[in-house]
Parts: structure tokens; C-alpha cells; sequence
């Protein structure tokens, strides 16, 4: 079974421009590269078949409502009426273009508004030779990051720094990860009347579109709790663009994580160890490592008795980079000054960086 972290959506070679029909003359369309690495698509999923449908993010409108709806009791006597709320509704428009660099891109496209329409019908089933209604259309609807299934931050969320929540903030593009909910307007626009535009003849009576144009209304349906508790958290932080910072009201907060070193280790301290950790698991982790840490002390000592303004700008780099590394590796030494040695005190042997190396290398490596 493929390990689902590893799966792509969409399959590789879904956008192909000569899938059908190969050009005469070398043809490449950044666009199909754009949207096969999933970088910016549109996925339309049909719940009850489980088929799915992209489309490049030619997107040229994407707009969200949220109604609340309440409900007026006139009181005698009171100036205004009493409210009380019944419900808040979600609801999306979206409009795209989806065009066409060749007739075979032209056909394909066809292909999928064909079949993005029939997920507007529901799913029958045949009891005594009649046909009765067995599922509604439901569709999963992703527009990268700002149509999403909204999901509670894992543990491992907690105490990051907001710019840990930034670097982390990703969408993928599986479009099991959609909102739920339900189109309930589509309007496609095959512009065989722009002149400026025009159309693909393949044959007699025969013409694809070169640009069509859909846009739809969405009505979602809210699979989490939507609201606040006692405590003044919002039951689902992450609703709806999964945008999480350290003051999200009900989010991860800065609480110290599992892995902290201890309470007082303030989450921009535990995101700098973790990545000095990582980078001296990368670097001194592997074949030869042991030697590679020997060198890199000996690099930084030697780097420590110039005048730091002498540095070279690759120096410097290089410097900022092992002082990271040994960091990570176990050395306290947090800047290239405390590696100076002491003037009334020998210069460390090559005997005393092989001890130190073999040292932490089998305290914080091996």
C-alpha cells in the first residue's frame, strides 16, 4: 500500500497538453508544470464516488459570505426586539478561466467541466426495477489554503514560535482535505462568441472552446463544533484557513512542549536548538562525521583568533553556520568570541580536538 505522505495530487502527467494529440513542433507550458506540482490547483471531489476533478487556479474570483441568522421577539414595553441567533452559513463563489494551449489541452478541459457537472446529480439505486435516491451530490471543494477541511492542531503544535507557525503553514493539494458542501449554482461560459478568443475546429460540425470560464456558488457544510467555550477559546482554532498563531483564542498557545529542554526555554530558544540539532544531525550524522566535527573545531578556533571585521563574507557564513552546527552537536559556545583561547594558556593540540571531538560525537551523535 503507498504510504499516503508520499501520494501526489494530481497524479503526475495529469495536465498534458499532447496527451491526445502530440504538436508538430516541440511545445512547453509552464502552467502544466505549475499546476502538476501541485503548487496552485483546484480540486473538486465527488463524496459519494469518490472520483476527483482539478483544475489549473486560473482563478479570477473567490469570494466567501458568512450570514448569521436571527430571529426577532417583540416584547412589550422594550424599544427593541430581543435577538436570538439560530445559525451562521458559509457560502463561496468561485470563478475561473480554464484555457487551452493545444486541442488535446482544449478536449481535456472539455472533458473535466463535462465531469465536474455530473457531480451535480445525485447517486440512485435500483429496488423492485425502480429507481430511488440513495445519495445526495455532496462535493469536497480545495482552493489551496483558502477552501480547506479545517482540522485541531496536533500536540506537537505547541509552544511554536509565530515564526515556526509561518514556516509550517502549508496546503496540500489532496482533495480528501476539501470543505464539504454543495454547489448549488454552475455556470460554464464556452466564449465561442470572443472573437478575440475564438475556437479549436477538429472536425466537421466539430469545435472545442479555447477559453472556458465557470463559476459556481457553494454552500458549505461545517463538519467541526463552531463556537466558544467558558474559557473563552474557540472550539475549532484553525477555522477556516488554518492560519494558528501564539494568540490564536483556543490554539496551541506557547505552552513549553514534551521536548523542551525545561519550562523556561521560550519557544524562539526550542525552534533555534531544534534547527542546530537537525543541522548536526545532517552534517556530523553520517559517514565521516566524527572527522568532519574535528575539523569544524579546529576551523572556529582558528576563525576566533582573527579580527572579526576581517571576516570575508564567506567566512562569516561559514562561521555562522558551524557555530549552529557544534551548537547542536552538544558545545555551549553560543558566539565566535568564546572560542578565542586564553593568551596565558598553550593553543589546543591536535590531541585536544580529537578528545573533544570523540567526546561529543558519542555523547550527541552516535
Amino acid at each position: 500500500m503507498a504510504d499516503p505522505d508520499k501520494i501526489v495530487f494530481p497524479s503526475k502527467g495529469y495536465f498534458n497538453s499532447t496527451r491526445f494529440k502530440a504538436t508538430k513542433t516541440p511545445f512547453s507550458d509552464g502552467s502544466n508544470a505549475l499546476a502538476g506540482n501541485a503548487v496552485q490547483v483546484i480540486s473538486f471531489r465527488h463524496e459519494a464516488s469518490g472520483n476527483s476533478v482539478y483544475f489549473k487556479a486560473f482563478i479570477i474570483a473567490f469570494n466567501e459570505s458568512y450570514s448569521s441568522d436571527w430571529v426577532s421577539e417583540t416584547v412589550f414595553g422594550r424599544a427593541d426586539p430581543i435577538q436570538h441567533f439560530k445559525q451562521t452559513s458559509r457560502r463561496m463563489s468561485i470563478g475561473f478561466k480554464i484555457p487551452a494551449a493545444t486541442e488535446s489541452e482544449a478536449y481535456d478541459n472539455l472533458s473535466r467541466v463535462q465531469q465536474l457537472i455530473q457531480y451535480l446529480y445525485p447517486n440512485y439505486a435500483t429496488t423492485d426495477n425502480t429507481q430511488t435516491l440513495s445519495q445526495n451530490p455532496f462535493v469536497r471543494l480545495k482552493v489551496m489554503n483558502l477552501a480547506q477541511k479545517n482540522e485541531p492542531p496536533p500536540d506537537e503544535a505547541k509552544g511554536k514560535s509565530d515564526g515556526m507557525y509561518f514556516k509550517e503553514y502549508k496546503s496540500t493539494a489532496d482533495p480528501a482535505k476539501g470543505v464539504l458542501g454543495t454547489i448549488t449554482s454552475l455556470n460554464v461560459a464556452h466564449n465561442l462568441e470572443a472573437a478575440e478568443i475564438g475556437v479549436l475546429e477538429i472536425g466537421a460540425n466539430t469545435i472545442l472552446s479555447k477559453m472556458i470560464e465557470v463559476n459556481l456558488d457553494f454552500t458549505v457544510i461545517h463538519e467541526s463544533h463552531l463556537g466558544w467555550n467558558e474559557s473563552n477559546e474557540f472550539a475549532t482554532p484553525s477555522f477556516p484557513y488554518g492560519a494558528i498563531t501564539s494568540e490564536t483564542p483556543g490554539g496551541p498557545g506557547t505552552a513549553p512542549p514534551d521536548d523542551a529542554k525545561d519550562a523556561n526555554e521560550t519557544p524562539e530558544e526550542r525552534d533555534k536548538r531544534m534547527q542546530d540539532e537537525e543541522r548536526a544531525r545532517q552534517r556530523y550524522g553520517t559517514m565521516g562525521g566524527k572527522a568532519r566535527l574535528k575539523k569544524d573545531l579546529k576551523y572556529l578556533v582558528k576563525m576566533a583568533e582573527k579580527d572579526p571585521d576581517s571576516l570575508t563574507k564567506g567566512q562569516q557564513a561559514n562561521v555562522d553556520y558551524l557555530l549552529s552546527t557544534t551548537q547542536g552537536a552538544g558545545v555551549l559556545f553560543e558566539s565566535l568570541e568564546q572560542w578565542k583561547g586564553d593568551p596565558d594558556e598553550a593553543p589546543p593540540t591536535r590531541k585536544d580536538f580529537k578528545e573533544a571531538a570523540d567526546y561529543l560525537y558519542g555523547e550527541f551523535i552516535k
